[in-house]
C-alpha cells in the first residue's frame, strides 16, 4: 500500500507558483510543477481557511456542511477517519487554531498536534513568559480576552513587539515534527501537514527579498495595514507584498527538505504526494487585503495544486478542478473506492485524459447570503446572494477581472447562471448535522491575533 503525504499550505496564491517571478526565485516549487502532474487552473471551494479546509478534508463543498461555526460535522466524510479504516496509521501536523480539536478536525488521527501533545507555540523571553501566564489566568474570565487583545494590537502597532507566543510553529520546527513521527510509525501511513509561514502577519528572512525588513518593521506594518485594509498607502502595501514573497522563498526551501527527508525515511517512489493551499491572498487589487471571506477573485481563490510520487506522470492540465477533488484522488490512488458522499473526481486520471466540460465552485458564508463563484477555465461567473448582483469575467482576455462582460457574453451568462442555480439546489439537499463546538477566551484571542474577528 501506498503511503500518503498531504501537503497543504495557508495563503498560497496560484500565481506567484506558476509566474515567471516564482521560477527565478524559487527552487522547488518550480521543480515539482515540471516533474509532477501539475493543475493550473485549481480554485479553492472557499476564500478563507474555516470554510476552504471543510473541502480539502471532505472532499465535498463547504455548504454541504449544516454551518461552518459548527466546525466538522460527525456526518461528513473525513479523508484520515476512511484511511485509518483502511489499516494506515494517521497523523495531522498543524497550528491554525481553525484546525484544532475545538473544531473536530481531529477526527480519525492516530496523533494531531496540539491534542496529542504539547507542541503549541512558543515565545522564549521574559515579557512573552509572564504575558503567556496573563493569557491563561484571564482566558477563564469571559470578556477579558478583550482587553488583551488591544494590548496586543497596541504593542504591534506602535513598538513592533509581538506578546505572546509566536502565532504558528515555523515549517522548520513542522518539518522536524512531521518526519520524527514518520520514522517511528508503521507503514502504511498517511501524513497531512499544514503550514503557516505564507499566512499574516509575515515575517522577514534571511537569504529572501524581504531580509532587509526588520521584524519589527514587518509587526508594526502588519497592524497599520489590517486596520487600513484598502486606504493603507501604496508603500506599505508594495513591502507587505515583499514580506509575502520572502515567506514563499522561506517556505519553498523547507518544503525542499521536507520532502529530501520523506525520500530518505519513506522512499517518494512508494509515497502519493498531494500538494495545495487553502486559498490566496488579495494585495489591494480591488480593494481587498489578505483574504476576506467575501472576495472571489483570483488572487484569493486561484490556488496551485500539484500532484506527485507513486503512480503519477508528469503534466500541465488546464481544466478546472478544485480542492474538493484531492479527497476522491487520495483515496483512488491508494485503491480504496470514494464513498458515495464524496462529491470530487480522481484528478490523476486529468492528466491522459482532461474533460473538456468542467465546471468547479466556490462558495462564501452561506447559501443563503453569501456569495458563489462557477468557472469553466475561462469565464467566471460570481453572485451575491444578497442582493442578487452578478458579475462574469473572461480570465483569459483580461485575466486582473476588471470589466463585467455579462453584456458581451449573455449566452455564456445563462449557462454558468443555469449551474449556480443547480449547485445551490444540489448542496441544499445534503443536510448536515451540527458538531457541538465551544469556542472558549483563549481560541478566539489567538484568532484574532491572527487578524480574525472571530
Amino acid at each position: 500500500m501506498k503511503n500518503v503525504v498531504f501537503i497543504t499550505v495557508d495563503s498560497l496564491r496560484a500565481d506567484y507558483v506558476f509566474g515567471t517571478e516564482a521560477r527565478e526565485s524559487l527552487e522547488t516549487l518550480p521543480r515539482l510543477t515540471d516533474d509532477w502532474l501539475s493543475f493550473r487552473n485549481a480554485f479553492s471551494n472557499a476564500p478563507y481557511t474555516k470554510q476552504s479546509f471543510l473541502s480539502i478534508l471532505s472532499g465535498t463543498y463547504p455548504w454541504m456542511f449544516d454551518s461552518e461555526q459548527d466546525g466538522y460535522e460527525l456526518n461528513r466524510p473525513h479523508v484520515a477517519e476512511i484511511l485509518s479504516k483502511h489499516g494506515y496509521s494517521t497523523a495531522g501536523f498543524h497550528t491554525n487554531t481553525y484546525l484544532s480539536p475545538t473544531y473536530n478536525y481531529d477526527r480519525g488521527f492516530d496523533y494531531y498536534m496540539g491534542r496529542d501533545s504539547s507542541d503549541g507555540n512558543s515565545g522564549g523571553s521574559v515579557t512573552n513568559t509572564m504575558y503567556n501566564r496573563l493569557v491563561e489566568r484571564a482566558v477563564a474570565t469571559e470578556g477579558l480576552s478583550d482587553i488583551i487583545h488591544a494590548g496586543y494590537k497596541t504593542a504591534g502597532k506602535h513598538f513592533g513587539v509581538q506578546l505572546g507566543s509566536s502565532l504558528y510553529k515555523p515549517a522548520e520546527a513542522l518539518n522536524d515534527a512531521v518526519i520524527g513521527w514518520a520514522e517511528s510509525s508503521s507503514k502504511p501511513l498517511f501524513v497531512w501537514a499544514h503550514y503557516m509561514d505564507v499566512h499574516n502577519p509575515y515575517y522577514p528572512h534571511q537569504g529572501t527579498v524581504s531580509e532587509d525588513v526588520s521584524r519589527r518593521e514587518a509587526i508594526k506594518l502588519f497592524h497599520r495595514v489590517n486596520e487600513q485594509h484598502g486606504d493603507a498607502p501604496e508603500s506599505d502595501i508594495a513591502t507587505l507584498e515583499r514580506l509575502y514573497r520572502g515567506e514563499i522563498q522561506y517556505f519553498d526551501r523547507q518544503l525542499g527538505d521536507l520532502l529530501d527527508r520523506l525520500d530518505e525515511t519513506l522512499g517518494l517512489e512508494n509515497t502519493l504526494v498531494v500538494f495545495t493551499s487553502d486559498h490566496g491572498e488579495a494585495f489591494n487589487e480591488k480593494g481587498h487585503v489578505f483574504h476576506p471571506g467575501s472576495a472571489l477573485y483570483d488572487e484569493n481563490i486561484h490556488v496551485p495544486v500539484l500532484i506527485g510520487g507513486a503512480g503519477i506522470q508528469q503534466g500541465d492540465v488546464e481544466t478546472p478542478v478544485s480542492n474538493v477533488d484531492l479527497v476522491a484522488t487520495i483515496l483512488s490512488e491508494v485503491g480504496i473506492n470514494p464513498p458515495p458522499s464524496i462529491t470530487g473526481e480522481n484528478l490523476s486520471m486529468f492528466g491522459a485524459q482532461p474533460p473538456s466540460d468542467r465546471l468547479v465552485f466556490t462558495e462564501s458564508f452561506s447559501r443563503a447570503d453569501g456569495g458563489i463563484m462557477v468557472t469553466d477555465g475561462r469565464f467566471k461567473l460570481i453572485r451575491d446572494l444578497d442582493t442578487g448582483e452578478e458579475t462574469l469575467y473572461d480570465r483569459h482576455e483580461e485575466p486582473r477581472e476588471v470589466h463585467n462582460r455579462l453584456e458581451a457574453y449573455p449566452e455564456k451568462h445563462d449557462e454558468l447562471a443555469t449551474a449556480i442555480d443547480e449547485h445551490i439546489r444540489s448542496v441544499g439537499e445534503t443536510e448536515g448535522q451540527g458538531a457541538d463546538v465551544e469556542v472558549t477566551e483563549d481560541v478566539r484571542l489567538q484568532l484574532r491575533k491572527l487578524g480574525y474577528d472571530e
